[in-house]
């Protein structure tokens, strides 16, 4: 089974299977674990939409680690400042982004994809990393309430704020990605979002992840030509992106008889409301309907039009709240386990295989789905 299928910057695709994700994450968490890392330890990464990115953000999380993004144009301030704030322990980037951590207040240490330079011979290799042995125990089992990714807000409003999302928002994450996106095991699924911001890591890597479904990346920055090809070659049945990017692939216009071509059943956007005539375009165009959804860095999704759910869909309205909104639940409940623990099981029985379809109301094509653990 396929975790990722990337395609770089040359258009040269390179497939991950679960398999070799296992086995390198396995070996990175080994050498973490040799650096002296562990649980609830920052690890950053700022790499491009590569398969080492999937490797990294695996490997962080079977030891424990807490993994920290980095979107790839942020500039040394930017950097700076979330390191700082977080306590970073190590920072995994490519030659191409290393001068971004030079000159910092307190910069860690920098494992290197393309190993050490003469200008930073001091960097660790990425290669001897992921020829270490593997970690041969078991990853840590930790409290629902303990953080599994760093994020920061944008800074729109003030200094980015540090938020710490909790395991308990992978069950948010999953039920997301099976109710409101409404992606299947046979989905070829891509979410056009960089992982170096919320909607990207949470939805394009966690969540196929924790349903054990391939995800795809697009390493090119975006260009609507750049966009139907990729559709086209690696026949997207499901996709997300931002309004922007809809917005944008109508203007070009190398989209309006695409529907004839491409194989989608599933779109959706995630961002400022989409308005009657790109949701009216998208259907026409792309063959497939377009669901709004609406959330913030600090609590996953909160209210969508649900693909597989059956509920009144406004256009230009952000739908019905999501049943993961338990999470923020957990997040305003932390001195409340009993309340926390019932929230978090309400959620874990709506997804769990063994648990009836019938708690779950409303939902169309209830599958089951093999927990990944």
């Amino acid at each position: 089974m396929l975790a990722l299928v990337q395609e770089d910057t040359q258009g040269n695709t390179h497939k991950l299977t679960y398999t070799e994700l296992d086995q390198a994450s396995a070996r990175l968490a080994g050498w973490f674990q040799l650096q002296g890392l562990g649980a609830g330890d920052r690890i950053a990464c700022m790499l491009p939409r590569t398969p080492e990115l999937l490797i990294a953000v695996v490997a962080t999380w079977r030891i424990g680690a807490v993994y920290q993004p980095l979107f790839t144009a942020f500039g040394p301030d930017a950097v700076d400042y979330r390191l700082g704030r977080a306590d970073t322990k190590l920072v995994i980037t490519d030659h191409a982004n290393r001068y971004k951590f030079d000159g910092l207040t307190q910069c860690p240490p920098v494992l290197a994809h393309g190993g050490a330079t003469s200008e930073h011979s001091d960097d660790l290799d990425w290669q001897d990393a992921l020829g270490h042995a593997a970690m041969t125990d078991k990853p840590p089992r930790l409290p629902a309430d303990q953080p599994f990714l760093q994020m920061f807000t944008s800074g729109t409003v003030g200094k980015p704020k540090g938020v710490a999302v909790p395991l308990a928002g992978m069950t948010a994450f999953a039920l997301y990605m099976e109710l409101a996106i409404d992606l299947r095991e046979d989905d070829r699924f891509w979410n056009m979002a960089d992982p170096g911001w919320a909607y990207g890591l949470y939805y394009a890597i966690a969540g196929p992840l924790l349903l054990g479904v391939t995800t795809h990346f697009c390493e090119a920055g975006f260009s609507a030509e750049g966009a139907l090809a990729f559709m086209k070659r690696h026949r997207i049945t499901n996709f997300a992106a931002a309004p922007t990017a809809y917005r944008l692939m109508k203007a070009s216009g190398l989209f309006d008889d695409a529907h004839q071509t491409l194989e989608l059943r599933a779109a959706s956007s995630a961002g400022e409301p989409l308005n009657t005539e790109v949701v009216t375009w998208v259907e026409k165009s792309l063959g497939c309907p377009v669901m709004d959804h609406y959330g913030q860095t600090e609590t996953g999704m909160t209210c969508n039009n649900h693909h597989a759910l059956d509920h009144p869909k406004h256009v230009g309205a952000m739908g019905c709240p999501c049943r993961a909104i338990g999470w923020r639940f957990w997040m305003r409940n932390t001195r409340s386990c009993r309340l926390a623990n019932l929230v978090c099981w309400r959620l874990i029985s709506r997804i769990h295989p063994r648990i009836s379809s019938r708690a779950i109301p409303g939902r169309k094509n209830i599958r089951s789905r093999k927990a990944i653990t």
